[in-house]
């Protein structure tokens, strides 16, 4: 089972002020515990001469991107089987900086007046959640986007004619969906088709069940 979490903490003090489970199944007895241990090691990288602290940590299948902003830094963790391809990494990076910024621009004030008191209470910080699924839609058009892509240039690797794919490409770059059109390509080249498929669906595995993109089963 795959453990998609972002934790929100206060840079000074170390505050855990939210922890958003994507997949809504996460532990919660463990997370002042992961809370800490994140805070101490963003710490830790800039007494040692890192001044941004931590940008990004991976141990087994385990990840943590860190995402630093003014006040608060965000930690995007993700936990699966599978490694995540190049490609998932801009869309990821992004995903953490948009959450750190639209949190600092929400709370504004309550921050503010957090770090003036040395207190955060975390009735001040509600209705974040709504954010967050905003930006999962936003990424997860982008992210259908690039899983469409990514299976028509493997077509294309595996000697599916220029003059099939190319159109298609074509339409994907307009925001098109084109998921019903390889069904549609050619019997001769099906095998092609079901063999980029399966490939892109099992690469970027974590990627597509981060933003639920509807993928193909051939």
């Amino acid at each position: 089972m795959a453990r998609i979490e972002v934790y929100v903490i206060v840079k000074e003090e170390g505050v855990m002020l939210h922890k958003f489970d994507f997949l809504g199944d996460g532990e919660e007895t463990k997370d002042q515990l992961v809370s800490g241990f994140l805070t101490a090691l963003n710490s830790f990288a800039k007494e040692i001469g890192f001044p941004k602290g931590v940008g990004l940590i991976r141990s087994g299948s385990l990840e943590a991107r860190f995402s630093p902003g003014k006040q608060i830094f965000t930690v995007l963790i993700i936990d699966y089987f599978l490694p995540m391809g190049l490609m998932a990494e801009p869309i990821l990076s992004s995903l953490a900086k948009e959450i750190t910024e639209s949190f600092e621009k929400k709370f504004k004030k309550p921050l503010n007046q957090g770090k003036k008191g040395r207190l955060y209470k975390s009735s001040d910080f509600q209705g974040f959640r709504v954010y967050i699924d905003g930006l999962l839609d936003k990424y997860g058009r982008e992210s259908l986007e690039l899983y469409q892509k990514l299976i028509l240039v493997e077509c294309l690797y595996d000697n599916v004619p220029e003059n099939i794919i190319i159109p298609i490409i074509g339409k994907v770059s307009k925001k098109q969906d084109v998921l019903s059109e390889f069904k549609k390509i050619p019997k001769k080249h099906q095998k092609s088709v079901k063999n980029a498929i399966n490939k892109i669906n099992h690469r970027y595995a974590p990627l597509w069940q981060i933003f639920a993109i509807p993928t193909l089963l051939f």
